[in-house]
């Protein structure tokens, strides 16, 4: 197969795998969190413990994808103009995906802190 179609189509299936953001940017926000109600967004985390794990999962995943994404892209298009592929790497993976795993810390965070609460209760 040509180099050139070979890349295309690991870059096209690397897009594909990111098919597992959905859930966390869509559907866990509208089903767990209440707007301007801490309180009750607290207890839906703390029911849900395991819909939100899926969430941090699936966040660390989409992330470790679009670095191979970024990277597969930087294979095809290095041949075109490769100053704006290394632009590209820069950009579309050195700059966002570190910000992107820091921001999951947020979601550890808030998972950490109804556990404790949980156990404070129990206790």
């Amino acid at each position: 197969m040509h180099s050139t179609k070979w890349n295309a189509r690991v870059a096209g299936l690397l897009y594909l795998s990111l098919m597992t953001a959905p859930l966390r940017l869509v559907y866990i926000p509208n089903t767990l969190f209440v707007s301007g109600n801490a309180t009750a967004t607290a207890n839906n985390i703390a029911a849900h413990q395991t819909l939100f794990r899926l969430g941090i999962v699936s966040d660390l995943f989409t992330g470790t994808m679009a670095i191979f994404l970024t990277l597969a892209l930087y294979r095809l298009l290095k041949v075109v103009d490769q100053n704006l592929a290394v632009l590209l790497v820069i950009l579309g993976s050195l700059m966002v995906t570190p910000i992107y795993f820091v921001n999951t810390l947020n979601d550890v965070a808030a998972l950490l802190l109804v556990r404790s609460a949980q156990a404070r209760i129990a206790a």
